[in-house]
């Protein structure tokens, strides 16, 4: 399923969008889903990952209570293994 969008852009963007999608055989629409749903994901993980932060700090200010050194490095790796997969998907 499918829904349509009106989306107010400049006109340099859409004449860049119109030249690509005209150069790749492809709708405006499938070139735009093709390089936004990467962004999106992208933008939704760093969204995540900020709300979790703040979370977290929050609970530090109010308990004082902190995690040690190996599980912030682990929850770094784990930021970093997120960003680095959401890098590879938009550069397909």
């Amino acid at each position: 399923m499918s829904r349509q969008l009106n989306v107010r852009v400049s006109d340099a963007f859409a004449r860049t969008l119109d030249r690509v999608a005209r150069r790749t055989g492809r709708t405006m629409a499938a070139v735009l889903e093709a390089v936004g749903t990467p962004a999106l994901e992208a933008a939704e993980a760093d969204a995540l990952f900020e709300a979790e932060a703040f979370e977290a700090w929050e609970a530090y200010q109010l308990t004082g209570e902190a995690i040690e050194a190996r599980e912030l490095d682990a929850l770094f790796a784990r930021a970093k293994k997120k960003a680095l997969g959401a890098e590879r998907r938009r550069t397909r």
